[in-house]
C-alpha cells in the first residue's frame, strides 16, 4: 500500500509501511530512505529535487525533518512540541505542504490554533535552521504555493483525514487563494460537497472533488464548470500532490501519475523490496488487551480473554495456559462453568460470532452450541448447574438454551438492548432487565418450564442488576429510589444523584426479610448422638421453592439493605449477604460486603477497584485494579498488591497477517450490527466487504488497516463513524517544554518574550510558567540561557527546551538585548499551550465586543458541549447576566454531550422578583439573562455544536449568524472494540425533529444571517461575525439601558 506521495520529474517519493521510499515514475524497484519505528509521513521534494522534507516521530514527538533525496544528511528543523497522537480522523501535526520556490523554506501546516488539537495554519520553516514564520492565513487545510511563491492555494477547511464520503454539511471544503503580498483572498470553488487537495501545475489549478460521488481530479476553469480529468469509479483519488509537470495521487492502494501536458493518467508499477518488519509475527504481552475475565469455582485460576485468545492463570503456582490457540480467530467474553469443568465463550470461527463450550484445559475440540444468527451477541452466562446458557443479541432479543436442546426465545425489546440477565440457583428461572417506554429499566422474570415472562418492577422506579440469593430466598437488585437532592454551591439549583441502594425482595411468601424485627429466643438443644451419627454424611441441598414473587409483592415487600444511598454497580449474592462496588466517591470503586443478618455489618473488602468476579463456590474473588488482577478471599481489607497475579508471562505469538483480516471483518460486523439503520443507508454491505477486502492483503503497517477501515466506514455516509488506532509501533515520547508565550528571534542572537498568553494559574490545565506565582517575566524581556546554555548557541529556541516539560528548569532573563543584567528564574515548563491560546483568544473576543458595544453586550464562547464547555458556559455566564445583550459564540464548538442543559441556562427567564428591606429586588431564578441574544456558528460547530444552535432557534432565543454548521447528529453510544485495542465507532442513534422528520445530519444548521469570516479580515485582527452580531444586538437595544425593576411602595392600608 503506497501512500502520501510527491513527485518531481521522473522520481516519486511515498510512504510504505511507515517509512519513506523513492522510485522512478516509469516503474521499477523503490529504494528505502528512512527506517524509523514511528510513522514518517508527507515527503515533499525541494524545487530542485535534491532534498525531501518530511515529518517523523523519532523522539515520539512529531517534528519536521529534511534529508537529501538519497536519504542521507538528516536534519531536524522544528522543535516545538507537536499536539500529540490523535485519532486517525484528526490527522497529524506538522503536515508538510510545499517548499518556497527558492528552496530555502518548507511550508508546513502546524496545529497551533486555540480551538483544539486538530486545527492548524501554515508556517514557513527555514531549512538552514531558525524559528518558523507564521503566514497571514489564519486557518488552513491542505495547499501549496504558486510558482512565484506569492499566492497560497488552499482549502481553509481541513477534512482530508475525515472518512465521511459524499459529505454535504457546513464543513464542506472549497478551494481558495490567498495573495501573501496584498493580503487578499478569493474563493475559487463553491460546491456543496468536497473540493480538496488543490495543486498548481504550470498555470493551471487542479483539485480533487466528489462531484460525481467518487473523488476524482478536476482542472479549475475560471467562469465555467471544472473539467474532470480522471475517471476512477471504484476508489477515491486521495492525497494529490504536484510536481513541475505532473500530479501523483493514490487510489485503491496504488499510485497514479497524471501528466498535465498530455492530460493522461497512468498507474505506477512500483515494486517495494524488503522484509516488511511490521508484518512479522512476534511474541507480545497481551495484558493490555484483556476484554473479559472470570474465576474458577474454587478460586485456583483466573480465566482471561485477551487479544482474541483464552488463557487460564494460576493464583500463585503453575503455568499460564492458552486454551484456544486460534490465530486469526477471535475468542472473547469467556466465563468458567460453575462446576469448573468447562469454559463458555464467543468465537468467530465460522465467520460470525457463535457460542462455544470447551473443556477448561483446552485439550479437546470445542462444541458449537449456537448457529445461524449472524447478529452480534452479548456475553453468554451459565446456569448454576452448568446445564443451561442465556444470551442476547443486537436484535434486542434474549435467548435461553439447555445444552443439547433447541434455543428458546425469552423476550425482545423495542426500547433498548437486553444485556443484564441471571439464572436462579436451580436454573428454573431467568431474571433480566428490560427498559420500559418511560426510560426506566425494569426487572422481569422468565419461567423456563412454563416459557412465560412476568414483570416484577412496577414501572415507577429504575431497577436493574437482579441477582438471586444462592439459597433461593431473595432477589437482590439495585434501584434508584431515594431522590435526594445535591445542591449547587453557586446558585439555588440541584440534581438527583447518589440515589441508588441495594434492595431485596422475597422470592416466596415464607421468607423472612433482612432488617425485619428481631428477637433473641431460646432454641432446643442438639442431641450429641444424632450429631455424631450425622458426621460424614453428605448434606443434600434442599429443593428450592417455586418463585411466587410478582410486581405487587415486589412493591410491598421489598426492603433496602443497610448501605446508605449512593452509586452502586456489580452486585453479586453470597450465602450471607451481597457484594457490591460502591462508586459514590470518585476516588475509585470500593468493594463492599453487606451482611443480611440482624447486625447488617458492612465490610470493605478492597478499594480503588474497577471490577471483580465471584467464584461459583462463593469463597473467592478475582479483582481488577487498573491493569492488575488479584485473587482474594471475601474478607475485610484485602491487600491486592500482595496477591496480584503474575501477568508478565501472559504472552501470545501475534501474527499481524492473520490478525488484520480478522479485525477488518470485525469492524465490518460492528458497523453492520450497531449502526442505527439496519438498512445501512441503502448499502449492499456484503458488496462493501468484497470491495475493500483485497486491500487487506497488502497491509504492511497497522496504520494501513486504519485507512481501510475508514474507507468502509465512510461508505455509510454518516457522521460520528470513527476509527481508533490499535497496537501500532510507537516511540517513547520526549516532551519539549513550553512557556505560555510567543518566543521571538532577535537580532542580538537572544530570544525575546513576545505576547504572554492568558492563564488561570490556580487551575493545573491552564497554568502558564511565566506568570505563575514567584515568577516575574515581562513581555519584551530576553531569554539569555536555558539551564546554563546560551540561547545564542541555537537558531531555534525550542531546541534548548527539549525534555524539559514539567521539570524544574532554569531560565536566565534580562530586560536588555545585551543580556545585562541577567537573573535566573526557576520554573516548570508545560507540554501544551493550546488551553492558554484558547483563553487568550476568548479574552480578546470579549474585549472586542466590550469595545464595539460600549460595554453593553457580553460575550461567551463555548469550546464544546463536554465538561470544558459546560465549565466555560457557567464561568462566563454568571459574571455577565447583567449585560443588556449576549453573544453566544458556538464557532469551533467540538461537541460532546447533548446540550439540553446548556440551552436551559441560556433560555432562563425571570419568574418573579423578591423584595427585601433595604435591598434591590432579586429574581427567581437569580442567574438568568432576559435581554436579546445571538449565536455565532461556522462549519466547525459540530455534533453538540450542531444541536446547540438548533435548540437556540427552536426556543426562539435569537438570530443565528455565521456559516452553516458541520451537520453531524448521528451519535455514538459505545460498541465492541477490536482485538488489538483499536475500535470502529458505529453511529447508533440519529436526530429527529419534533415532527418526526430527519434534520441537521449531513446538512447542518443554516444561519439566519450568513457572514463569512474572510481570512484577510481575520488576519487584520477583525472578526466579521462578531461585528455583525454587535450591530444586530444594538438595533434591538434601547438608546439608553433599561432601568432595573423597582418595587412599588409596600401596602399600608389593610382596612
Amino acid at each position: 500500500m503506497l501512500r502520501f506521495a510527491d513527485i518531481h520529474k521522473d522520481k516519486v517519493a511515498f510512504v510504505h509501511a511507515g517509512d519513506i521510499y523513492i522510485a522512478p515514475t516509469q516503474g521499477g524497484q523503490a529504494s528505502q530512505l528512512t527506517s524509523g519505528t514511528g510513522l514518517e509521513l508527507f515527503p515533499k521534494f525541494s524545487p530542485d529535487g535534491k532534498y525531501i522534507a518530511f515529518s517523523a516521530e523519532y523522539s515520539g514527538n512529531r517534528q519536521v525533518y529534511v534529508m537529501t533525496a538519497k536519504g542521507d544528511n538528516l536534519r531536524q528543523l522544528t522543535f516545538y512540541n507537536d499536539v500529540g497522537k490523535m485519532a486517525p480522523r484528526g490527522g497529524f501535526d506538522y503536515r508538510i505542504l510545499d517548499w518556497t520556490p527558492d528552496g530555502k523554506q518548507v511550508l508546513v501546516r502546524a496545529n497551533r490554533l486555540p480551538w483544539g488539537r486538530r486545527m492548524g495554519r501554515p508556517l514557513l520553516v527555514p531549512v538552514d535552521g531558525g524559528m518558523p514564520q507564521t503566514l497571514a492565513v489564519p486557518e488552513s487545510g491542505g495547499g501549496m504555493l504558486s510558482p512565484d511563491g506569492n499566492t497560497f492555494l488552499y482549502t481553509p477547511i481541513d477534512r482530508e483525514f475525515r472518512t465521511w464520503k459524499r459529505y454535504r454539511g457546513g464543513r464542506a471544503q472549497d478551494v481558495w487563494t490567498y495573495n501573501l503580498a496584498s493580503n487578499q483572498s478569493q474563493q475559487l470553488t463553491k460546491y456543496p460537497g468536497t473540493d480538496q487537495h488543490p495543486t498548481w501545475v504550470g498555470g493551471n489549478i487542479y483539485f480533487v472533488s466528489d462531484r460525481d460521488y467518487t473523488l476524482n481530479l478536476y482542472r479549475y476553469r475560471a467562469g465555467s464548470s471544472p473539467e474532470k480529468v480522471t475517471h476512477h469509479k471504484d476508489f477515491d483519488v486521495l492525497w494529490a500532490s504536484a510536481g513541475p509537470q505532473a500530479i501523483v495521487y493514490e487510489n485503491g492502494g496504488y499510485l497514479y501519475r497524471f501528466a498535465a501536458n498530455s492530460n493522461t493518467t497512468e498507474k505506477l508499477h512500483i515494486t517495494v523490496p524488503g522484509v516488511r518488519p511490521h508484518t512479522r509475527a512476534s511474541f507480545k504481552n497481551v495484558a493490555a488487551t484483556i476484554e473479559a475475565y472470570d474465576i474458577s469455582h474454587d478460586g485456583k485460576r483466573a480465566l482471561i480473554s485477551a487479544r482474541g485468545e483464552l488463557f487460564t492463570l494460576p493464583q500463585k503456582h503453575g503455568p499460564i495456559r492458552n486454551i484456544t490457540r486460534t490465530p486469526g480467530i477471535r475468542e472473547m467474553s469467556a466465563s468458567w462453568s460453575p462446576d469448573g469443568k468447562q469454559v463458555l465463550y464467543l468465537s468467530d470461527a465460522t465467520g460470525e460470532y457463535e457460542i462455544y463450550i470447551r473443556d477448561q484445559q483446552g485439550s479437546s475440540e470445542p462444541q458449537q452450541i449456537t448457529q445461524g444468527n449472524r447478529l452480534w451477541k452479548y456475553p453468554p452466562v451459565w446456569s448454576a448447574d452448568s446445564k443451561q446458557v442465556a444470551w442476547s443479541n443486537k436484535q434486542q432479543t434474549l435467548w435461553v438454551k439447555k445444552l443439547g436442546k433447541k434455543a428458546v426465545k425469552v423476550d425482545s425489546s423495542r426500547v433498548n438492548d437486553i444485556s443484564d440477565y441471571r439464572f436462579s440457583p436451580d436454573g428454573a428461572y431467568l431474571a433480566y432487565v428490560k427498559q420500559a417506554k418511560n426510560g426506566l429499566s425494569q426487572i422481569w422474570l422468565y419461567d423456563i418450564k412454563q416459557k412465560r415472562s412476568r414483570q416484577l418492577s412496577d414501572g415507577s422506579t429504575a431497577d436493574w442488576s437482579p441477582v438471586f440469593d444462592p439459597q433461593g430466598r431473595y432477589l437482590y437488585f439495585l434501584s434508584n429510589r431515594d431522590f435526594q437532592l445535591t445542591f449547587s454551591d453557586r446558585e439555588f439549583n440541584y440534581l438527583y444523584n447518589r440515589s441508588g441502594r441495594i434492595y431485596a425482595a422475597p422470592l416466596h411468601s415464607a421468607v423472612k426479610m433482612p432488617g425485619t424485627i428481631h428477637s433473641d429466643e431460646v432454641g432446643a438443644a442438639n442431641n450429641p448422638a444424632e450429631k455424631k451419627g450425622e458426621k460424614g454424611k453428605k448434606k443434600n441441598k434442599p429443593a428450592l421453592k417455586a418463585i411466587t414473587l410478582n410486581s405487587e409483592v415486589m412493591r410491598q415487600q421489598t426492603v433496602a439493605l443497610s448501605a446508605a444511598a449512593g452509586s452502586y454497580r456489580a452486585l453479586s449474592a453470597l450465602e450471607d449477604g451481597v457484594l457490591v462496588i460502591d462508586t459514590t466517591n470518585s476516588a475509585g470503586g470500593v468493594l463492599k460486603k453487606i451482611a443480611i443478618d440482624h447486625e447488617a455489618k458492612i465490610d470493605t473488602i478492597a478499594e480503588k477497584i474497577d471490577g471483580y468476579r465471584l467464584a461459583a463456590g462463593g469463597k473467592k474473588l478475582l479483582v481488577k485494579q487498573k491493569e492488575h488482577f488479584s485473587i482474594i478471599d471475601i474478607k475485610p481489607k484485602q491487600k491486592l498488591a500482595e496477591l496480584r497475579l503474575d501477568m508478565s508471562n501472559l504472552q501470545l505469538r501475534v501474527d499481524p497477517k492473520l490478525e488484520w483480516p480478522q479485525m477488518y471483518t470485525d469492524a465490518w460486523r460492528v458497523l453492520r450490527d450497531w449502526f442505527y439503520d439496519a438498512n445501512l443507508h441503502g448499502n449492499d454491505w456484503q458488496a462493501i466487504y468484497d470491495k475493500y477486502r483485497p486491500l487487506v492483503d497488502y497491509i504492511s503497517h497497522r496504520s494501513d488497516l486504519d485507512y481501510i477501515l475508514g474507507e468502509i466506514a465512510g461508505e455509510l455516509n454518516a457522521g460520528h463513524i470513527y476509527v481508533q488506532s490499535g497496537d501500532e509501533p510507537s516511540v517513547k515520547r520526549i516532551e519539549g517544554g513550553l512557556l505560555g508565550a510567543d518566543i521571538l528571534p532577535h537580532a542580538s542572537g537572544y530570544f525575546q518574550v513576545g505576547k504572554l498568553f492568558a492563564s488561570e494559574n490556580w487551575h493545573p490545565d491552564f497554568r502558564s510558567p511565566l506568570t505563575s506565582a514567584g515568577v516575574k517575566v515581562a513581555e519584551g524581556e530576553f531569554i539569555i540561557a536555558v539551564n546554563g546554555v546560551s540561547t545564542r548557541s541555537v537558531k531555534n529556541f525550542y531546541q534548548l527546551m527539549e525534555n524539559t516539560a514539567n521539570k524544574i528548569t532554569t531560565l536566565s532573563v534580562s530586560p536588555n538585548a545585551n543580556g545585562k543584567p541577567a537573573r535566573d528564574i526557576l520554573l516548570k515548563p508545560i507540554a501544551r499551550e493550546t488551553n492558554l491560546r484558547y483563553l487568550t483568544w476568548v479574552k480578546e473576543r470579549a474585549a472586542y465586543v466590550e469595545k464595539l458595544s460600549g460595554g453593553r453586550i457580553g460575550y461567551i464562547h463555548l469550546p464544546n458541549t463536554q465538561v470544558p464547555g459546560n465549565r466555560e458556559l457557567f464561568k462566563q455566564f454568571l459574571p455577565q447576566v447583567n449585560k443588556e445583550a449576549l453573544i453566544i459564540d458556538d464557532r469551533y464548538n467540538g461537541g460532546g454531550f447533548i446540550p439540553d442543559r446548556m440551552i436551559e441556562l441560556l433560555a432562563r427567564k425571570p419568574l418573579n422578583y423578591w423584595k427585601s428591606r433595604g435591598l434591590a429586588p432579586q429574581a427567581t431564578p437569580f442567574y438568568h439573562h432576559n435581554g436579546p441574544k445571538v449565536m455565532l456558528v461556522n462549519g466547525n460547530s459540530g455534533s453538540g455544536g450542531d444541536a446547540l444552535p438548533y435548540y437556540f432557534r427552536k426556543l426562539g432565543l435569537g438570530k443565528i449568524i455565521g456559516t452553516r454548521t458541520w451537520g453531524g447528529l448521528i451519535g455514538i453510544s459505545g460498541n465492541p472494540g477490536l482485538v488489538d485495542g483499536g475500535q470502529v465507532l458505529a453511529a447508533t442513534f440519529r436526530f429527529l425533529d419534533t415532527d418526526g422528520e430527519w434534520a441537521v445530519e449531513n446538512e447542518g444548521v443554516t444561519p439566519d444571517i450568513e457572514v463569512i469570516d474572510r481570512p484577510e479580515l481575520i488576519a487584520q485582527g477583525k472578526d466579521p461575525s462578531i461585528e455583525r452580531a454587535v450591530d444586530e444586538l444594538l438595533k434591538q437595544l434601547p438608546a439608553t439601558p433599561a432601568k432595573p425593576i423597582q418595587a412599588p411602595a409596600a401596602p399600608s392600608d389593610f382596612r
